[in-house]
């Protein structure tokens, strides 16, 4: 767009007519028809905003507080103050004093001495003797003797048997196949040199000549091709076996041996051994042996010392302090409040909010106008300038 105004400068400085002037500036003329195309470009748009901040700002106040005051006052006040005065007592009191004497203490004390004696004396017991006797005796004895026998016996059990059917099931059979991707190239701007000639004035309808000069021209690269693994589904109805299992009571005929006892009596004769008690009276002399106490007696005469408390009477002499009160006149200092009114200035602290901008960037779409001319075998598009830098007039309606 600068390199378009430096020619316009150029044509104005040489003095040029107003349809050339309106060709190099990139006017369209009568001679070639053009078709105005609008699309848009990606292009960054600044964006405003105002954002809430919290400030603490401080106000002076006027606070008016009251401070106590003290004041001292001579003041004549009379005092009481103790004198000391000692004088001497007498005093008697009696003492207990201890005295030891011994005395004798009879602390005599009998002993019993026992002496044994042994003497004999009869005991009649009963005493019961075993004596043993042969007898025979008959004995009748139930014996149980075993029999074997073979009893068929039913079995009843249950089977799993297998029963296979067959469902109809969908299944994915499909697989990746190599697929071709096409990547348009991309479409840019650029200043070429264009040979003159007629062309179609999009604003007006008419044909108008262009210098030869520097215009901008859209180029568009080359496509790129890439070649990428896709999966192409292959949706197939097939038929899978599925095995189940039945459950089925089978009844078996099992021999099976079963033992039973019969009872058979027996009787026999056994000799079988008596025994029997028979009661005699034994005569037993047992020895006792008794003791008999005798008395004698022990002579002990102990010293013991004897603790007396005896009183005497003793004199001290015992110093006795008195306090006699005398009143005297003091001058002291008295201390009387007052309150002072005090007048000082505080800090507070106000919470102030205030708007702040912002300015954020964001990607939006801008609109652009483009001519297409429509008179040539080879279609070329060329961007004029896009709706912030040209306003074009309004098309002209097809009768």
């Amino acid at each position: 767009m600068n390199t378009l105004r430096l020619i316009c400068c150029v044509c104005l400085a040489c003095s040029v007519s107003a349809s050339v002037l309106a060709q190099c500036c990139g006017v369209v003329s009568d001679n070639q028809a053009y078709q105005v195309q609008y699309g848009s470009t990606p292009a960054p748009v600044e964006v405003k905003t105002y954002k809430k901040e919290v400030e603490t700002q401080y106000r002076e106040e006027q606070v008016t507080t009251y401070k106590t005051v003290w004041d001292t006052v001579p003041q004549t006040v009379k005092v009481a103050r103790q004198v000391p005065e000692t004088s001497v007592v007498l005093e008697k009191y009696k003492v207990l004093k201890p005295v030891w004497t011994t005395e004798y203490r009879d602390e005599s004390y009998e002993v019993t001495r026992y002496v044994p004696e042994t003497s004999e004396r009869e005991e009649r017991v009963i005493v019961s003797r075993p004596v043993l006797e042969m007898e025979h005796r008959e004995i009748t004895e139930t014996v149980r003797k075993p029999v074997q026998q073979t009893v068929f016996q039913e079995k009843r059990y249950t089977v799993q048997r297998p029963v296979t059917s067959y469902e109809n099931r969908t299944v994915d059979r499909g697989g990746y196949v190599d697929s071709v991707k096409t990547e348009p190239g991309r479409t840019y701007n650029r200043l070429t040199w264009q040979r003159g000639g007629s062309y179609l004035d999009p604003a007006s309808g008419e044909n108008r000549y262009r210098l030869p000069g520097l215009y901008w021209t859209p180029l568009t690269s080359d496509p790129k091709y890439s070649v990428e693994k896709v999966y192409k589904p292959n949706v197939v109805t097939e038929q899978v076996p599925v095995t189940t299992f039945k459950p089925e009571t089978v009844i078996e005929q099992v021999p099976v041996n079963v033992m039973t006892y019969q009872d058979e009596q027996v009787t026999r004769v056994e000799p079988v051994q008596v025994q029997r008690v028979i009661q005699e009276e034994v005569v037993k002399k047992i020895p006792v042996t008794t003791y008999k106490p005798v008395v004698e007696r022990v002579e002990k005469i102990v010293p013991v010392q004897v603790y007396k408390m005896e009183e005497q009477e003793v004199v001290r002499e015992i110093p006795r302090t008195t306090y006699k009160t005398i009143f005297e006149e003091q001058v002291q200092e008295v201390k009387i409040p007052r309150q002072v009114k005090e007048v000082r200035i505080v800090q507070k602290p106000v919470q102030v909010e205030r708007w702040v901008p912002t300015t954020t960037t964001i990607n939006s779409t801008k609109p652009v106008v483009s001519r297409i001319p429509i008179n040539r075998e080879t279609v070329k598009t060329e961007t004029i300038a896009t709706e912030d830098e040209l306003e074009l007039p309004p098309l002209p309606k097809n009768k």
